[in-house]
């Protein structure tokens, strides 16, 4: 039993604290110019919503492509999991409140102006999502085919290539 009033004030702020780490859904965008809606309870995977800009025929469902130095968004078949980081376009932020919570946190990372995780190196999986993005949706351009063949050949350790955005 709590009987100290300091005491049921502190415990009142930890429980309200803890609540909005969980609560809420969260605004995201990408390199193609659309929005999300992220709700990403604490030890959960984030539910993502598309909420604005262009819809990727045949994968009407989104997911966060997580593992390596930046964050994606990925258009992905009705229960699917990304095919590969081609599916995925990084997420943009201004402000670490931009980007979905990792390791536990309230909130994520933005580094230069990229939804990232600092402590991961850059891998060949950000060398695609940077090398397509800002492409449009999907690879099959030729542009798109060209950044892609660019992207998977990085190098270890892995150097995005010129031509593509940087993280």
């Amino acid at each position: 039993m709590v009987s100290q009033p300091w005491m049921v004030c502190t415990l009142l702020v930890s429980c309200l604290t803890f609540a909005c780490e969980s609560r809420g859904p969260r605004r995201l965008r990408d390199t193609e110019g659309r929005t999300f809606e992220a709700t990403c309870p604490k030890g959960a995977p984030c539910q993502v919503a598309q909420k604005t800009g262009p819809r990727r025929a045949g994968k009407p469902e989104h997911t966060l492509l997580l593992g390596s130095r930046l964050i994606g968004v990925c258009d992905v078949a009705q229960g699917a999991a990304p095919q590969g980081p081609f599916d995925c376009r990084p997420l943009g932020c201004d402000a670490d409140a931009d980007c979905p919570p990792l390791h536990g946190m309230k909130d994520g990372q933005c580094l230069n102006r990229r939804c990232s995780d600092p402590s991961a190196p850059v891998t060949v999986q950000d060398s695609v999502m940077l090398c397509l993005a800002g492409t449009g949706l999907g690879r099959e351009t030729p542009a798109q085919i060209e950044r892609y063949a660019l992207a998977l050949n990085c190098g270890t350790p892995c150097t995005v290539p010129t031509p593509c955005q940087q993280p």
